[in-house]
């Protein structure tokens, strides 16, 4: 399959199992299987990502870290930029996970230089925009968190400018940012500058969020009359089937603030929806942020055992995150091994098929679209090291004669032999294919013009000693071949591989028209600037 019908395959998937996860999981893998059968490299680290991402889903923090670790090492070998960059955004939230946040930063800086480097403007610039902000923030490199949140609501405004939810959440997160730094003014402009917007957000818990933040800015000013109404005003879009955690952890905030100043009644609505939220949502974050309201709100309030109780729980969820950290980590380890072990007998197996399917079956040279692929590595290497890339075209002498003299048979015989003396030439370097018919071309890197003479002459060496009949040949009734060679440096006129094997079968149009049975070489650097006709070609003696 191309890239198009892999990423179809998967879209199919999604849509057939719709909410049913386990089923989704087991068509997916299936799914890698036959990629990797294949030597699909691209479909199956896409596999990989989307397991990843199904595992983030549940909290499978195992899951999530191991399948994106795959689907990164496998798409990093490929060309397929932005699936990689998505794959290196989703290891990084794996990491966030584990709370792992320098790795978390690591992986989305490297993400951004590959969207950078490749201009890629999809969705996945501003997702990662937006966490390395959160990541600076969480490190309190504030500064930088706010550079990059700026950009992302630039680019956000661009692609989106109605997507009122991402547009106001971007906005109250670079106002905290601002808060954090001590522009505090700053901070209130911004979010000044959106409050229209709140009348055309989804979300109640982004709409509240919005008056909590605005409630800490405001009381960081002394403006305890704005705060106090910011802090009604979120009671009134609370959420009621909606725990997220972000949302209770500014509540957690308030109530500290509201506990300072011994204002029950607004504490009381806060505690109330906190020991709603402790027994409604379980995972240990959750309750961490539960707890510690708990034990604010008690111990100011000189509940003291109560307090004490609640610090209590705080204790023992601490000791249990520290416990779920370190099974996660261990659980991490072994199963990094083992995922690195597939991958490695996974790219080892790609390699093989891969092989065996870049290359013409008769002759075991490479076929026509292996020659590009290889041709423009070597170009683009050539380019960048300013090195040359030769080339030769190569045919066999009189070959529809030999055809129609001894048979179709006896001329795939032929071309395997002469198909067998490039296969001793190539190396590192040096590859050949077959080109079509009775014709063969040869791709060199970082060669001389001598070396790349050579490697002509030996071929054509080779061919002779063969000693294989040719009544039709008038050149010693013998099989021979003519080659026409080039050796260029990298220019905007010889950039492309069509560019340079036109100048070697120029040359090999020369070695026919010389009475076949020659090599010649164009002496490239002799070309005018526009191409024109003070090429020289030399004829090469044996």
């Amino acid at each position: 399959m191309n890239r198009k019908q892999d990423r179809e395959a998967l879209d199919r998937i999604k849509a057939a199992c719709g909410s049913d996860k386990t089923k989704e999981i087991r068509e997916l893998k299936r799914l890698a299987k036959e990629g990797q059968k294949q030597g699909d490299l691209f479909l199956v680290g896409i596999v990989y990502h989307r397991l990843a991402v199904i595992s983030s889903m549940v909290d499978d923090i195992d899951g999530c870290f191991t399948n994106a670790f795959k689907s990164v090492e496998l798409l990093k070998d490929t060309d397929a930029y932005e699936p990689y960059a998505r794959a290196l955004v989703t290891l990084g939230y794996a990491y966030g996970m584990q709370e792992n946040w320098q790795l978390e930063l690591e992986q989305y800086d490297l993400a951004y230089r590959i969207i950078r480097r490749h201009r890629i403007r999809s969705d996945v610039r501003t997702i990662v925009l937006n966490n390395l902000s959160t990541c600076h923030s969480a490190l309190k490199d504030y500064k930088t968190a706010i550079r990059y949140l700026t950009t992302c609501i630039e680019q956000s405004k661009q692609d989106d400018p109605e997507d009122y939810d991402s547009l106001l959440m971007y906005q109250i997160n670079l106002a905290n940012y601002h808060k954090e730094a001590g522009m505090l003014e700053k901070a209130l402009d911004i979010l000044s500058s959106v409050r229209d917007w709140i009348q055309k957000a989804g979300s109640n818990a982004l709409v509240c969020d919005y008056y909590l933040r605005t409630a800490i800015v405001y009381d960081a000013l002394g403006n305890l009359e704005a705060c106090n109404a910011s802090i009604d005003r979120s009671f009134a879009c609370v959420p009621e089937d909606e725990y997220p955690v972000p949302l209770y952890d500014d509540f957690r905030q308030v109530l500290r603030l509201l506990v300072e100043r011994k204002d029950r009644m607004r504490a009381d609505r806060i505690i109330g929806l906190m020991t709603d939220y402790s027994e409604k949502v379980k995972g240990t974050i959750e309750q961490l942020i539960a707890f510690r309201a708990m034990a604010d709100y008690y111990g100011g309030f000189g509940e003291n055992e109560r307090a004490l109780d609640s610090y209590k729980q705080l204790d023992e969820l601490y000791s249990n995150r520290i416990g779920e950290l370190t099974g996660i980590q261990l659980g991490i380890h072994k199963n990094l091994r083992n995922a690195d072990a597939e991958i490695r007998k996974l790219k080892k197996q790609m390699r093989e098929n891969d092989a065996l399917l870049s290359l013409e079956p008769m002759t075991k040279l490479l076929n026509r679209s292996a020659l590009l692929k290889v041709s423009s590595e070597y170009i683009e290497r050539a380019a960048r090291r300013k090195q040359k890339i030769g080339a030769i075209f190569i045919d066999i002498d009189f070959f529809k004669e030999c055809n129609d003299t001894y048979g179709h048979a006896r001329g795939d015989e032929i071309i395997k032999e002469v198909a067998l003396a490039c296969r001793k030439e190539e190396k590192d370097g040096i590859r050949f294919a077959r080109y079509g018919g009775d014709e063969f071309f040869g791709i060199t890197y970082g060669l001389s013009d001598d070396e790349v003479v050579a490697v002509a002459k030996r071929i054509a060496g080779r061919i002779r000693e063969a000693d294989i009949p040719h009544e039709k040949n008038p050149n010693g009734r013998r099989i021979t071949i003519s080659a026409g060679v080039v050796n260029v440096v990298i220019t905007g006129r010889t950039d492309t591989i069509i560019e340079i094997a036109n100048y070697a079968d120029k040359a090999l149009y020369h070695a026919k028209n010389a009475g076949r049975n020659a090599i010649y070489l164009l002496n490239h650097e002799s070309r005018d600037e526009n191409g024109g006709t003070t090429a020289s070609y030399v004829r090469i003696g044996e």
